[in-house]
């Protein structure tokens, strides 16, 4: 039975590990011929292999998703290497806990350069790929902190804020050219980036047990949960949705206390 993406291909930015490595993998399970973007080649590299040793088509290429043709070179090699681009998940992304006041310029200026113009660039070089070819699914990876606060994560909750307002203006504008833009926005996931988080707390598991209490479901998501939600994006499945928000954060953000 063909895949839900048989017959797509796309790019994944920030494919070397957490939700990134999971949307190649769930995409290359469903069918798709992914290009695994990322600047931590060893990581990418390990990523890639043990998907193609799972039967999936997916080449790994190293690059920096600040630079826009890093980006457009992912895209480029999409086409030579599966014969089509189809498919986009801005998902590279960096985060810094600090409250406003600790934060200096020259970290701010960094998160914005991975998260808001690192996806600019995936997503401006995926709509001039996909006006020419018919249309496609963009996918942008936003978070919780899209939609709510929280005050140790000033400057990641504005570049996540800011990909829902680039979303819904590449959906409006790009509709008639057959191009799709979403983003998912996920709760915290048991990802590298998280596991660093309960690393430099006095007692890891006790501050991973506290951020699971914060859930509803009593628990934070493997990314393989959050790569189905992109996967459905991707896929025809949702060829009536653009602009909207796929919330995945196990009722979080819908609770009172």
């Amino acid at each position: 039975m063909p895949g839900r993406l048989e017959g797509k291909a796309g790019v994944v930015t920030g494919a070397a590990a957490g939700l990134g490595a999971a949307v190649v993998r769930a995409a290359c399970a469903e069918g798709a011929g992914i290009v695994a973007l990322d600047r931590d080649a060893e990581q990418g590299r390990a990523t890639v292999e043990a998907v193609v040793a799972e039967g999936g088509r997916a080449v790994f290429a190293e690059g920096d998703v600040t630079v826009e043709a890093d980006v457009a070179s992912a895209i480029a090699r999409c086409r030579d290497e599966f014969g089509s681009f189809d498919l986009i998940d801005n998902n590279a992304g960096i985060a810094l806990e600090k409250r406003l006041h600790d934060t200096s310029a020259e970290e701010w200026d960094a998160i914005m350069q991975v998260n808001l113009k690192g996806a600019f660039h995936g997503c401006k070089q995926a709509v001039l790929a996909m006006r020419e070819t018919g249309g496609g699914s963009i996918v942008n990876t936003g978070s919780i902190v899209s939609l709510v606060g929280d005050p140790n994560l000033p400057a990641y909750a504005t570049t996540k804020t800011g990909l829902v307002g680039l979303t819904r203006v590449i959906a409006i504008d790009y509709a008639r050219d057959g191009i799709r833009c979403n983003i998912v926005c996920p709760g915290d996931m048991l990802t590298p980036m998280v596991q660093r988080t309960f690393d430099l707390a006095d007692d890891p598991a006790a501050a991973q047990r506290a951020m699971e209490q914060a859930y509803p479901v009593e628990r934070i998501a493997d990314p393989a949960e959050v790569a189905n939600g992109v996967v459905f994006l991707f896929s025809d499945e949702s060829s009536f949705m653009t602009g909207s928000q796929l919330v995945m954060d196990g009722g979080l953000t819908v609770k009172c206390y």
